[in-house]
């Protein structure tokens, strides 16, 4: 698995980051990655959402510009440390816990409850969460903390995920029928 992330991380480690948006596609698929690596909200996700691209204006025929070059470096470098750093120590431990604030979705089981449902609970979150946005999760998090009855929850779910776009449900099924750790 170390192996696939450095293959990952090595793919963006090569920027070119010559405007907001390319920076912006950039910052997408670095986070993809490093929340996988670190989880979310972790410094080193903040790193790479801290890369700020800037126009300068033109003075007096002085010729504007931008700190595309500064954006360059600063992503490599953050990239370069991520890969030294797993190099060195391995892949960080990620706490297997059950309440998860990662995206908004908190769901908590009895302590009692066999690991085996905590496994398959947590591919049913990562699903959401792989197909979801934070907003979204947000969203979803309200419906199941509200005080409706159970039937009201459910159809309010559906409603909502369908509101979402008509081919979110049936990735969010595939997500969880396809993860091999349901099975073990």
């Amino acid at each position: 698995m170390q192996d696939n992330f450095i293959e990952a991380l090595n793919e963006i480690k090569e920027v070119n980051i010559v405007d907001e948006y390319s920076l912006k596609v950039w910052k997408s698929r670095a986070v993809n990655i490093i929340v996988r690596i670190y989880g979310n909200e972790s410094k080193q996700e903040e790193q790479i959402k801290s890369i700020n691209f800037r126009k300068y204006i033109s003075i007096n025929g002085s010729g504007g510009g931008n700190n595309s070059k500064n954006c360059n470096e600063q992503a490599k470098g953050l990239i370069d440390g991520f890969i030294n750093d797993i190099k060195r120590f391995g892949l960080p431990k990620k706490e297997k816990t059950i309440d998860h604030h990662t995206q908004g979705i908190n769901i908590t089981l009895n302590q009692n409850q066999q690991q085996n449902q905590s496994i398959k609970l947590n591919v049913i979150l990562e699903a959401l969460q792989d197909e979801l946005n934070g907003k979204q999760l947000k969203e979803i998090q309200e419906i199941i903390d509200n005080n409706e009855s159970i039937e009201e929850k459910k159809d309010s779910i559906i409603n909502k995920i369908t509101s979402f776009g008509s081919g979110l449900a049936s990735n969010i099924l595939a997500n969880i029928l396809t993860n091999p750790e349901l099975y073990s």
